[in-house]
């Protein structure tokens, strides 16, 4: 199991090197990861935050999510992507997309979260935790 990882956004502009393994994994449903996004949902992928090096300017996107934690999203300012996710609830974690990450990277999460918004048509597959709010603590 690789032990470091790296993503980047779309252009290559803004990049982050991890160097520790995944904490946590997770699908989430909610109003504001569907709208940076532009999708039903948005994966996230959880590393120590104290093993993340981001590299490259970033636009900063501050604002309370739905479970009340001031949260800032990290964009690239050239392509737009969303690259990095951090929040005051998950002080320890820095959240990645999912897509973003370098092969050989298999993106397997273990929860889906905020499943009470997620969109209708939309499966949560058997065996995965569903919360019907956020993660908990």
């Amino acid at each position: 199991m690789t032990s470091s990882w790296s993503a980047s956004c779309r252009c290559g502009a803004l990049r982050v090197q991890l160097a520790s393994p995944a904490v946590l994994q997770l699908v989430c449903h909610c109003t504001d990861c569907r709208a940076v996004a532009g999708t039903p949902f948005s994966n996230f992928v959880f590393f120590r935050a104290r093993d993340a090096q981001v590299s490259g300017e970033t636009v900063r996107r501050e604002f309370v999510a739905d479970s009340g934690h001031a949260t800032v999203r990290e964009c690239c300012p050239r392509c737009g992507d969303m690259l990095v996710d951090r929040t005051a609830g998950f002080p320890k974690v820095i959240g990645i997309v999912a897509e973003r990450l370098d092969p050989p990277f298999t993106f397997e999460p273990q929860h889906h979260v905020w499943a009470d918004s997620k969109l209708p048509g939309v499966a949560i597959p058997a065996g995965v935790t569903a919360y019907p709010r956020g993660a908990p603590a």
